[in-house]
């Protein structure tokens, strides 16, 4: 139940996240931080931009098909662990594949609007399901090299 809830808070925040940035970033932009600026860009590639130049042939079966691996994956995961850890971790990831895939199945690309920067290098623009899932593979990747 753990994975499930998860999941779905992902998911509700990545899309009401993203319906907010539609409402009030389509025209503008906000400087928050010295180093973090909100505005809407529509993303046709994979997480932070990948493949967004590549052919559809190539480019949209890799964006389809990738987000339910990544549920079929964490879902096997997370039902097989006990572990209430991972199982928010799997949550995470699988909440974060299925926001992006909404945006790509009925809006045909996705929306982000988070953009780090220093100066003015930027880092690629993102949205809270690309942070959720990052996240998760950062936080497991440490706890099996802690291993």
């Amino acid at each position: 139940m753990t994975y499930l809830y998860t999941l779905l808070t992902v998911l509700i925040l990545d899309l009401l996240t993203k319906e907010v940035a539609e409402s009030f970033l389509s025209e503008r932009a906000v400087d928050l931080l010295p180093f973090l600026k909100l505005f809407l860009i529509h993303n046709r590639g994979a997480a932070f931009g990948m493949f967004a130049e590549a052919p559809d042939w190539i480019r949209l079966p890799l964006l389809l098909i990738t987000p339910i691996l990544a549920l079929i994956i964490t879902f096997l995961y997370a039902n097989r662990s006990k572990d209430t850890k991972t199982q928010i971790l799997m949550g995470m990831i699988a909440g974060g594949a299925l926001g992006n895939l909404h945006d790509r199945l009925f809006l045909g690309e996705v929306r982000d609007f988070i953009h780090l920067h220093v100066g003015n290098f930027y880092w690629p623009a993102f949205n809270l399901a690309d942070a959720s899932i990052t996240t998760a593979i950062a936080v497991l990747l440490i706890r099996t090299i802690k291993k």
